[in-house]
């Protein structure tokens, strides 16, 4: 007998804050966090995700903590503007909810990398973060050739490329975005401390779902890196923003939070036991995270239906 898809923990290594879909009245501003933790915990009920990595705001993350312990780990982003840090990483490192950090260190408005990465401003970054041992993911937007040396450097630092090593639309500029630099991010499986988030596939396929078109080079990549070192990333709400899928709709819809999971979930492409690891093994072993807990939801049907 097989084994069935619904005993996969889904772990998703990067959702951002989820947004109203109108402005809010004045009323309901103070709330705002309340509301983007409530719709990103519904938002994975209704696609079937157990965990979502925040890369949100740290209110966003402690409050998700505070409601549903252990479910909305938090991934800090580190502004290379900030006056002390050092001190900043450390501060991460040492705060319960926090399990990674997060380096801009491609330009998402260009496409190219930041000067500052040259001039050696994420240095200490790097280095703080392989002393107290917090991985860090890194938002490369086509530059992740430049991540190599700081492997080498970093040997103990648990380094993780974003978005398969791509500029990504809607961020990037469109013409940026190709597999051109997925040759570069293939070249960094040599080193044994890289990882790479599998996020934003389908906004390269000429397809619709199940975006078939994207597996030559996603097995270039499990090839590459095996399937120990890569993990799945929704980014739900931005592709749910992109002008796709193709062909006639309704309405834009976007890529939706399900169709970002099932093509992966669903396909034969990868076993069982590789599914396994993707969609949340491996985040639930490099990060250490807490067993699931029934307390999460979704809410009873005596608390959500009306009176």
């Amino acid at each position: 007998m097989s084994k069935s898809f619904e005993s996969i923990e889904i772990i998703d290594a990067q959702i951002h804050e989820p947004t109203v879909g109108r402005e809010p009245d004045e009323g309901i501003k103070a709330q705002m966090t309340l509301w983007q933790v409530e719709l990103a915990r519904e938002a994975m009920d209704a696609s079937g995700v157990d965990i979502a990595l925040s890369v949100t705001s740290d209110p966003f993350i402690e409050l998700g903590n505070e409601r549903y312990p252990g479910r909305f780990p938090g991934v800090h982003t580190f502004f290379h503007t900030h006056t002390d840090l050092e001190g900043e990483v450390r501060r991460i490192a040492a705060h319960k909810d926090m399990v990674a950090g997060r380096c801009l260190v491609g330009d998402f408005m260009t496409a190219v990398m930041r000067p500052e990465f040259e001039q050696g401003v994420f240095d200490i970054i790097y280095k703080t973060a392989e002393e107290v041992g917090l991985p860090l993911f890194n938002s490369t937007h086509g530059g992740c050739k430049n991540i190599g040396p700081v492997a080498e450097r970093h040997p103990d630092l648990t380094l993780i490329v974003d978005h398969i090593g791509v500029a990504q639309h809607p961020v990037s500029p469109p013409e940026t975005m190709s597999w051109g630099p997925f040759e570069d991010l293939l070249e960094l499986a040599k080193h044994p401390n890289v990882y790479v988030k599998l996020c934003g596939a389908p906004l390269l396929s000429e397809e619709n779902y199940p975006y078939e078109d994207v597996w030559p080079n996603l097995n270039r990549m499990f090839d590459a890196f095996g399937y120990e070192r890569i993990m799945w990333g929704s980014d739900y709400t931005r592709l749910r923003s992109a002008d796709l899928p193709k062909g006639e709709r309704p309405r834009k819809r976007g890529i939706s939070y399900s169709e970002n999971l099932n093509y992966l979930l669903y396909s034969d492409h990868l076993t069982y036991d590789q599914k396994a690891l993707v969609l949340g093994g491996n985040a639930r072993r490099l990060f250490d995270l807490p067993p699931i807990s029934e307390d999460w939801g979704p809410p009873p049907m005596n608390w959500a239906m009306p009176r």
